[in-house]
């Protein structure tokens, strides 16, 4: 008896053992991740939240920056964020609310609901959804300036006055367009405005910091919007950017808890029913995805693994964007590898008359950018549009561009130079021809 007691404790104490060297090797695990962001916050190239689950269980989530820094607020797991294009999914759940409610169905016809809007009788909800209606991307719109505020009609008109961009249900093409007239679809089959519905049907149930933005609306914890500046490690206010001209599709704020509850419940079924679930969030083959959502001063990115039940979540309130942060948040969390390229700052400054034989109008090969680069203080300044941002010359004479993550390296006589993601797995290659 004495001795099955003893070995009984043994084992007990073992177990205790095992499970004392699991949760510190996972400490260890939550450090090195803490340390991988902070080196992207001591950039000025991230401010915001990231969240990591297992199951319903929340492991690690933690705040990193400031949520406004010129009135030195804290940044805080509390703290909410523009979510950009994951508004898109809040959206599809608010027509499936409608739907299970006998409001319209995913066959309904755009003329239902917009008797007046050419082709409507085309368009169906789900060609909407699908982005496979032919609706213009009014990213690409000369009508819709992200500095003046549109109301919905206004939007709608304009989207009117546009030509399909091809057959509806033969072809996809992402479109801002389409989640507009979704958003208008909303406000006529709910009788209340795309906001309120949103409100009533989420915010008010279970996910309360999920809201959609109106123009120059102030939203309680709200974080301000940065950008990485022209010098580096310092941030400036990010471009202006209205939010209700991206209605429906871009429009909503949150926080990364809800986020993570918000999007748990989508695909689980606890949101619709279950057939509308299944219709609207179809799990994806291979038992993982990963959505993203970006505008100037927010990135939001939500990783999905059904098979491991891992979910993990990045909201940032900065423009730029280190494209595999995310992933290799999950791959540090695996305990696997992240491998990224040095970005060390070079020490010694280059002196202006060598700064000034880099500078020069650029355009970029593949997306059709016309960027200037100027010289800075010891390094180069990035110009794009609006955006003036650091090009910082590093210790192996490459440059590095805090705000996308990339390596450039400049060719003889500086005619052109080549961009690629400091995360050596990817083989992205970004050019760039002096014009």
């Amino acid at each position: 008896m004495t001795t099955g007691i003893a070995a009984k404790l043994l084992t007990r104490a073992t177990a205790i053992a095992l499970c004392l060297a699991c949760v510190s090797a996972k400490t260890a695990g939550f450090r090195e991740i803490q340390d991988y962001i902070d080196s992207y916050q001591r950039m000025a190239a991230f401010d915001g939240v990231v969240l990591i689950a297992q199951g319903n269980e929340i492991v690690w989530q933690m705040a990193f920056g400031s949520a406004d820094y010129e009135n030195a607020r804290p940044m805080s797991t509390a703290t909410r964020f523009r979510i950009a294009s994951l508004s898109k999914q809040v959206t599809q759940a608010a027509i499936g609310r409608l739907a299970d409610d006998g409001k319209l169905t995913l066959q309904s016809r755009l003329a239902d609901f917009l008797p007046d809007f050419p082709n409507a009788r085309r368009i169906t909800v789900r060609h909407l959804l699908e982005h496979t209606a032919g609706i213009a991307h009014t990213n690409r719109l000369d009508w819709m300036d992200m500095s003046t505020a549109m109301t919905l009609d206004e939007i709608v008109a304009g989207l009117a006055g546009e030509d399909l961009q091809f057959t509806p249900g033969v072809d996809s093409q992402y479109s801002n367009g389409g989640y507009a007239l979704l958003a208008k679809v909303i406000e006529v089959a709910s009788g209340t405005s795309y906001g309120e519905f949103i409100n009533r049907e989420f915010a008010s149930t279970g996910y309360p910091s999920i809201g959609d933005e109106a123009a120059h609306e102030a939203i309680p914890d709200m974080a301000k919007r940065y950008a990485p500046g022209p010098d580096y490690g310092h941030r400036v206010a990010a471009q202006t950017y209205i939010t209700a001209n991206r209605i429906g599709g871009g429009s909503l704020h949150a926080t990364a808890e809800d986020i993570f509850r918000f999007f748990r419940d989508s695909y689980s079924g606890n949101l619709l029913s279950i057939d509308t679930s299944r219709e609207i969030f179809e799990k994806p083959a291979d038992g993982d995805i990963t959505i993203t959502g970006r505008s100037p001063g927010a990135l939001a990115q939500i990783y999905l693994d059904f098979e491991n039940d891992l979910t993990v979540v990045t909201l940032s309130s900065n423009s730029a964007w280190p494209g595999s942060l995310n992933d290799d948040v999950v791959a540090l969390y695996r305990d696997e590898k992240v491998e990224l390229l040095p970005a060390r700052r070079a020490e010694n400054a280059l002196p202006p008359h060598e700064l000034r034989t880099f500078a020069g109008n650029f355009r970029m090969q593949q997306f059709g950018w016309n960027v200037v680069i100027e010289p800075g203080s010891g390094d180069l300044i990035f110009i794009q549009g609006d955006l003036r941002t650091a090009l910082v010359r590093t210790t192996d004479e490459s440059f590095h561009l805090p705000i996308y993550d990339w390596l450039c390296r400049f060719s003889a006589y500086n005619t052109e130079f080549e961009c690629r993601q400091r995360n050596i797995k990817s083989d992205a290659r970004f050019f760039f021809e002096r014009i």
